[in-house]
């Protein structure tokens, strides 16, 4: 199964005769037997078809459509699960404040364990006499015993500082990088980090629909207009591994470089079409990766994975599970590790 992404500025895309077409003008672009495509990501400009909306309709295929910069503009689904109740257990179990700080602090220290150990693996971090790993996994017990979001909030604000100056020591080149900034990013770097996590969030939106839960209602970040806060949640643990990983790799083997990006004036920078394209087809490899899924005793898709956490949030939700555990990746090496 693979994710459609379609970048050509123009472009339809078309269901025929068991086939999804991406055409521009009167040339085909991509080709695939619909069979094998899950889900379609459209980026700027382009088309769906009528027909091709009713097949993704039928065959519970979501279309998710970004800016051609890569801003999230929104979605088509098919009709969204019957389990009512799982959601209405959704909704009671955020009106609980016990539950919400118990599974958000789980959360947090998983984002946290995971950033450690993406921190053991680079081997270019400056010697400046201290290891950010034992500041890391010095706030895993203070996070578990925080009384309150706020708190939490300030201990992942901590965490991230030290593991993105880790991530800084790990860049080689002349990437002007200085801490994690967004809205707009002020450099290639941020830029990078910012899309994918966009891919992801968009993943685990997509993900959170399947198995039948609000995307819309989190227990860390708190609800606000427009923001899938459930889907900010669960990314939280892959965020290092899935994009600041392949971010690394990107830059410290120099498939992006300097001359992939472009500057403007309100949005930061952004990635030209063809490296656009690069990042897109190393991101899908990245979340096709096969890992270990311990929780299930099998070996299967890193997207799969996110999947398979979503449901178990679900089962923590209604009971089946007392907290939610988070997937935590392991010290040993990975096919890529940015060095």
């Amino acid at each position: 199964m693979a994710i459609l992404y379609v970048t050509e500025q123009g472009a339809s895309i078309r269901h025929i005769a068991g086939r999804i077409i991406v055409r521009r003008e009167n040339r085909i672009i991509q080709e695939w037997p619909d069979f094998k495509v899950e889900q379609i990501v459209a980026f700027g400009n382009v088309q769906v078809t009528p027909q091709t909306m009713d097949y993704c309709f039928q065959q519970g295929i979501d279309v998710s459509f970004l800016s051609s910069t890569g801003r999230y503009r929104g979605r088509l689904q098919a009709n969204l699960t019957k389990n009512a109740a799982l959601r209405q257990r959704q909704y009671e179990r955020r009106t609980d404040a016990e539950f919400c700080r118990t599974n958000a602090a789980a959360i947090v220290i998983g984002k946290i364990r995971n950033m450690a150990v993406m921190v053991r693996r680079q081997r270019r971090l400056r010697d400046d006499g201290r290891s950010p790993i034992a500041d890391l996994e010095g706030l895993i017990p203070k996070v578990a015993a925080a009384a309150n979001h706020d708190s939490l909030y300030g201990f992942e604000g901590t965490a991230s500082a030290a593991y993105f100056g880790a991530f800084r020591a790990a860049l080689r080149g002349d990437w002007k990088f200085e801490a994690r900034q967004y809205h707009p990013p002020p450099d290639e770097v941020n830029a990078l980090l910012s899309f994918g996590y966009t891919l992801l969030h968009n993943d685990l939106f997509a993900a959170i629909n399947i198995v039948g839960l609000d995307p819309f209602m989190g227990f860390f970040h708190q609800p606000r207009l427009g923001h899938a806060a459930l889907a900010s949640d669960l990314m939280e643990e892959h965020r290092c591994v899935v994009v600041d990983r392949l971010v690394l790799t990107m830059l410290n083997k120099r498939i992006i470089s300097d001359k992939d990006f472009v500057a403007t004036p309100h949005q930061g920078f952004r990635l030209v079409p063809e490296a656009l394209k690069r990042f897109l087809g190393l991101y899908a490899r990245q979340t096709a990766e096969v890992v270990s899924y311990p929780a299930k005793g099998i070996q299967t898709s890193y997207r799969k994975v996110m999947e398979q956490q979503v449901r178990q949030f679900a089962r923590v939700l209604i009971g089946e599970e007392p907290v939610y555990k988070p997937y935590l990746f392991t010290d040993e090496p990975l096919q890529n590790d940015g060095r």
